[in-house]
């Protein structure tokens, strides 16, 4: 018997898979993965859709919008427990998706609880399409899975990577880039948590300043996050900077926390005010010969940190290469989350 619920399980993925990879081919998919090909995909209406609701985008040409949107890098997912596992609940994370060492490291924060519950990563800012992620809800209950747990991987409380992915869910109404296909199951979702102000990242990043400190007395810790592109949703990220930078005072003594948002997409006049405003501080630090040291919210070391390091050219500071996903506390979050859905 257990045989044969092995063999129709490989049969149920194998299924699932050949329906990515037909997906693959699809006119959306193609748009996201081939921006050679995007442009003649894209409608006049998408792409007044997208100006309308990325303003970033308002600044750009259609071939500059597609240029901007290949580098995101392409939608997938990948099935990560083995395909004899049977389970009630599957997990599945959500993450933005990075260079290749930065998925393989959010792979393997995963891959404990890919050993105990069937367990997906899909990895893309699902702004053209939704299919690897229906892809990766259909292996998931292919494996067993009844009730799906949906681990939204983002350090940003708010802004349109995890408006997008609560619209796919049916979270909310409207989706804040283009209104791509909403996931269809029978299983029970459960949209979990972000772990954006879970004491756990506090703690991580305290430890990532303090591995980095030598003379706490003399140094500063800059927070650097990726921000939100409108300004209610950048000042409620601020203040949640400022939560884990009392974490990091209290727990170390140095000389100042201070956290900063770049809000990355937002419009260039805006992101160009953010730097000089961290360039400044930055400044203003070595000037009193105090050493500065940058950690970042981001979950894995990725392009955000080569852009900092742009950004930053010239100025002296430390900057601490990982990103929260790739300490070994991060584990405690996500057993945390799966043991409140269960």
């Amino acid at each position: 018997m257990c045989e044969r619920i092995v063999e129709i399980l490989r049969l149920n993925q194998l299924i699932a898979a050949v329906v990515v990879i037909v997906g693959s081919f699809s006119p959306v998919a193609l748009a996201g993965q081939h921006h050679a090909h995007a442009h003649h995909q894209l409608t006049d209406e998408q792409f007044a859709e997208l100006r309308e609701k990325v303003p970033l985008y308002r600044e750009f040409s259609d071939e500059q919008i597609m240029e901007n949107m290949s580098r995101m890098g392409p939608n997938h997912h990948v099935y990560l427990s083995d395909v004899t596992l049977v389970g009630d609940i599957g997990v599945l994370a959500l993450g933005h998706g990075y260079k290749p060492s930065g998925n393989e490291a959010f792979k393997d924060a995963y891959r404990p609880t890919a050993d105990r519950h069937p367990t997906a990563v899909a990895f893309g800012m699902a702004m053209m399409s939704s299919d690897h992620i229906q892809a990766a809800v259909d292996e998931l209950t292919a494996a067993g899975a009844d009730t799906l747990l949906i681990m939204p991987v983002t350090t940003l409380k708010s802004g349109g990577l995890i408006g997008q992915w609560r619209y796919i869910f049916g979270e909310q109404a409207d989706a804040p880039w283009m209104s791509v296909a909403r996931v269809k199951t029978e299983a029970t979702v459960i949209f979990g948590p972000t772990p954006t102000t879970d004491p756990l990242i506090s703690a991580i990043l305290l430890d990532y300043a303090a591995q980095l400190s030598r003379d706490p007395a003399n140094e500063v810790v800059t927070l650097i996050a990726h921000g939100p592109d409108n300004a209610p949703a950048n000042a409620r990220e601020l203040e949640i900077l400022e939560q884990h930078a009392a974490v990091i005072r209290s727990g170390h003594p140095f000389a100042e926390v201070r956290g900063f948002t770049l809000q990355d997409d937002a419009p260039t006049a805006i992101r160009r005010a953010n730097v000089e405003r961290i360039r400044n501080w930055v400044s203003d630090a070595a000037d009193a010969n105090r050493r500065v040291i940058v950690v970042t919210t981001l979950p894995v070391e990725g392009n955000l940190q080569r852009r900092i390091r742009r950004d930053l050219e010239g100025l002296d500071y430390d900057l601490v290469d990982k990103g929260v996903v790739e300490h070994a506390l991060f584990s405690d979050w996500i057993d945390s989350v799966i043991a409140a859905s269960e």
